[in-house]
């Protein structure tokens, strides 16, 4: 055709050229693979990624579920307080997983000694004041007295007596904080009343805690003793339906109408008895299975409560003024023997030559029977701090020291 340039390609050369296109196409496909492959993989890692996060703030499935001591050390909810210093420990506890915890009043926090012998703060940010029910306990803000106490039940939720705000709070095994009791504002008495509408009073109202043989908590108050039941209700155990006279110095009176108060430290011994230290004037005194308010003996030193704790065999130990004893379920009163000696002279080697040990302050009994006290600094009758351990051999050693 005119004005038409036709080219005529042989067979050889149209061969050449479809090649060459054939291999246009696959290269570009292969090129396309490759992007859509290199897509796939950044969305696999950032998937590994985001569900090893998860993994390691979750758990394991059901670990949760299973867990039934305190928080493990490797898991806290504390950033900025993971180890410190003890400063005025007036409280002991021993963890279900064996680790000593401290009520600490020098620094309103609890904290955790791990089997390295490092303390780690468990609860409280070390601001006096009161805050953060329904959060992380290291979190928040707690107030507590030298006298107040600690129990741990077996769940491993630890109860506190957070006295300065008139409230026993608990710390949970995931590490959050409530109020179980207190903060409200209905007098205790006699009848039975929700814990969250009690009112116990301010500072120096609430002391001791302890876990019964029934799984619930008891309460010692300004009051009396006070059972807290699983349905949140306080139940009078000991105290008095009059003012609490000066002197708590009684003999087989029924519980409740004893003249009776402080509770300071309580204990459960081996036949479901309640011991209580405190009354007005300083005494042991126990309840029976029966109801009755025994009393056992003034603890030595005028002025002075000593401490109490459930100990091996059924006994009780308790740490006094002037050393540790041991309550037996038949009613004997020994001292525990450290290092050949019957008094407490061991524990004021241990402090240093110028200190002298004063119980009261805390005692628990670990699950090896080994004994840990602490002096007691809050009443100002020793100048030195410290946290000692009195082993089954009679050796002492001194976890911590100011």
């Amino acid at each position: 055709m005119d004005g038409v340039a036709v080219t005529l390609l042989d067979d050889e050369q149209l061969t050449a050229h479809v090649d060459s296109d054939a291999k246009a196409l696959i290269e570009e496909a292969r090129r396309r693979h490759r992007k859509r492959w290199f897509v796939i993989r950044i969305f696999v890692l950032i998937a590994v990624v985001v569900g090893g996060v998860s993994y390691s703030v979750v758990g394991r499935p059901g670990a949760r579920a299973r867990h039934t001591g305190a928080p493990s050390p490797t898991k806290t909810l504390s950033t900025a307080h993971d180890f410190v210093l003890p400063k005025a420990p007036n409280a002991l506890a021993i963890a279900p997983n064996g680790d000593l915890l401290v009520l600490d009043s020098g620094r309103d926090q609890i904290l955790q000694r791990l089997s390295s012998g490092k303390f780690r703060v468990l609860a409280g940010d070390g601001k006096r004041g009161f805050s953060g029910d329904g959060g992380p306990a290291v979190r928040a803000k707690i107030n507590v007295g030298y006298q107040a106490g600690i129990a741990v039940a077996k769940s491993g939720t630890v109860y506190f007596a957070d006295d300065g705000n008139g409230r026993v709070r608990e710390v949970l095994p995931d590490g959050i904080i409530r109020t179980v009791a207190g903060g409200g504002t209905v007098s205790l008495g006699t009848r039975s009343l929700s814990a969250l509408s009690a009112s116990f009073g301010q500072i120096f109202s609430l002391f001791g805690l302890v876990i019964g043989p029934n799984r619930q908590l008891y309460i010692g108050s300004a009051k009396g003793v006070y059972r807290l039941s699983s349905d949140g209700i306080l139940h009078w155990v000991v105290g008095s339906s009059v003012n609490p006279k000066d002197w708590g110095g009684v003999y087989s009176n029924p519980a409740i109408q004893s003249d009776f108060a402080p509770a300071v430290r309580l204990a459960f011994d081996g036949r479901g008895d309640l011991l209580a230290a405190g009354g007005g004037g300083w005494g042991l005194y126990e309840k029976t299975r029966t109801g009755k308010l025994r009393f056992v003996e003034v603890f030595r030193g005028n002025g002075f409560w000593g401490s109490l704790a459930e100990g091996t065999g059924g006994s009780v130990v308790m740490s006094y003024r002037d050393g540790i004893f041991r309550f037996s379920p038949s009613g004997m009163i020994k001292p525990i023997r450290l290092s050949a000696t019957t008094d407490a002279s061991p524990l004021n080697a241990a402090l240093g030559k110028r200190n002298i040990f004063i119980g009261g302050g805390g005692v628990v009994v670990g699950p090896n029977g080994d004994i840990y006290v602490d002096t007691n600094t809050g009443n100002a009758f020793t100048s030195v701090s410290a946290i000692l351990d009195l082993r089954p051999s009679g050796k002492v050693s001194v976890l911590w020291k100011s």
